[in-house]
């Protein structure tokens, strides 16, 4: 994937600098024992050893129904100068509620922030610093801020849904993207073979492109997105901790940003539902890869809850427990 830099630089730390420390969200009595307060030892060693490790939970929040379109981990190792980036799929299969609905899109509704960031911070099995919270029209005003973003599209996106208020039509070629289709290009899923993760791809792709983009941005581009972010983004990053961690990722080769899915594999609920797997072998080598500088988590180590297993369904249990998972990348 090219570079994710600029995105988790202006996006993340450069808002969150302007931004007061954000309050603790509310309790929610569906969080279960998995999403409890870490514990200092676990902190310490989920950071690595020897090396300085800040990660950020960054979820993109759909503006009508408030789930949560785009869930990434961005992992900043400052000692190596180095950052990573890790796509959760939105339609993951977690058990966070009693309730029926158990995608981990509707966690950020049922648990808020700070208990989604302690209850996958224990499912990983590494410390999530701090989470970041923007909306789609964030997305929409900062494209347009820098002039739009051009992507070259191998098929014709076309997609109708009036009670979202939602039109797509985006055509074969290279097209120029400005805030509105570029909205339109993120939120798009429907015409794809894999379904949602075709639209993980596309999120890849759009991000190259907008980080392309930002490698020219001036200073006057800057303060216009700064401040048509700044009441659109939820944050608990301290102004001392970003400005740290802003020094490391200037520092980063933006040619040497690598982006993955969480592995798994997509399969269809006994309501007809579409859900997204994680195989607990595949991913916790991914973990190792993408989120721990110093340190092996063990496969029991990852998701020592199951918070991603739904036991009583053969076919989850099977995908989840597979020695490995092909769709690995």
């Amino acid at each position: 994937m090219k570079r994710f830099f600029c995105l988790a630089s202006v996006l993340v730390l450069l808002t969150a600098v302007f931004l007061p420390r954000a309050r603790a969200e509310h309790s929610s009595k569906d969080v279960s024992a998995a999403s409890q307060a870490l514990s200092a030892a676990e902190a310490d060693a989920w950071r690595g050893e020897g090396e300085r490790v800040t990660r950020f939970l960054v979820l993109g929040k759909d503006c009508a129904c408030g789930l949560t379109d785009s869930i990434f981990v961005v992992t900043v190792n400052e000692t190596a100068r180095r950052a990573t980036i890790l796509q959760i799929p939105r339609d993951t299969y977690a058990n966070y509620t009693q309730k029926d609905y158990k995608k981990l899109n509707g966690a950020l509704n049922a648990l808020g922030a700070a208990d989604l960031k302690a209850l996958l911070s224990r499912a990983l099995g590494v410390r999530l610093d701090y989470f970041v919270i923007l909306d789609l029209s964030c997305v929409r005003r900062i494209v347009d801020d820098l002039g739009g973003v051009d992507v070259t599209l191998t098929q014709d996106m076309l997609y109708s849904d009036p009670a979202q208020g939602l039109e797509i039509d985006l055509r074969e070629g290279q097209v120029h993207l400005d805030g509105e289709r570029a909205e339109q290009f993120i939120r798009y899923r429907s015409g794809y073979v894999n379904a949602d993760l075709g639209r993980l791809d596309a999120q890849k792709l759009f991000l190259g492109a907008f980080a392309e983009k930002c490698k020219s941005i001036s200073p006057g581009q800057l303060f216009q997105i700064m401040c048509h972010t700044l009441t659109r983004v939820q944050t608990d990053v301290g102004l001392p901790d970003a400005i740290r961690v802003l020094a490391a990722l200037r520092e980063c080769d933006t040619r040497e940003i690598p982006m993955a899915t969480l592995a798994g594999e997509a399969v269809q609920g006994s309501s007809g539902a579409w859900y997204y797997v994680i195989n607990r072998a595949s991913a916790c080598e991914m973990v190792n890869t993408y989120l721990l500088p110093a340190r092996s988590l063990s496969v029991l180590e990852f998701d020592p809850d199951a918070l991603f297993d739904r036991k009583e369904n053969r076919e989850f249990h099977h995908i989840y427990t597979a020695e490995g998972d092909p769709t690995a990348n």
